[in-house]
Formats: C-alpha cells, structure tokens, sequence
C-alpha cells in the first residue's frame, strides 16, 4: 500500500512540472510583445493583426493559467 505523502509529492510535482510548462508557453509572447514595443521585432500587432491578436492573446492565457495551477500551494 502507497503512502499518502508518496501521492502529495507526485502531485505537487507533477504540478510543478505543469507551472513550469505554463511559463515556457507564456513567457515568447510576453517577451516578443516587450521587444516589439521597443523596436527590436516586428511588433505582434504588424504580424497578426487587430483581428488576430486572439490567437497569442489565448495562448498567452493559457500558459498563464497554467502556471497559476502549477505554481499554487492549497496544503
């Protein structure tokens, strides 16, 4: 029979693992957005567009939600 704390500790990890994976979708829009704004890119409205701003917008959300799961500490 497995212990409790053998289950916590495989969920929290795995909830980390979940969190880190979170930020790595996250953090090139944040950073293409950031670069955009100051020249160095071409900016995600040049490529995408008014109209498609949903799509990195919602990917961007994603990984962010992701991480808020990932990174929470319920115990």
């Amino acid at each position: 029979m497995k212990k409790k704390a053998d289950t916590v500790s495989r969920s929290k990890k795995f909830r980390l693992i979940i969190g880190w994976i979170g930020l790595l979708v996250a953090m090139p829009f944040f950073f293409w957005a950031l670069f955009g704004l100051l020249g160095m890119v071409p900016s995600i409205l040049q490529v995408f567009g008014i109209t498609g701003m949903r799509i990195p917008a919602s990917i961007t959300i994603i990984g962010l939600l992701m991480a808020a799961v990932g990174f929470w500490d319920y115990d």
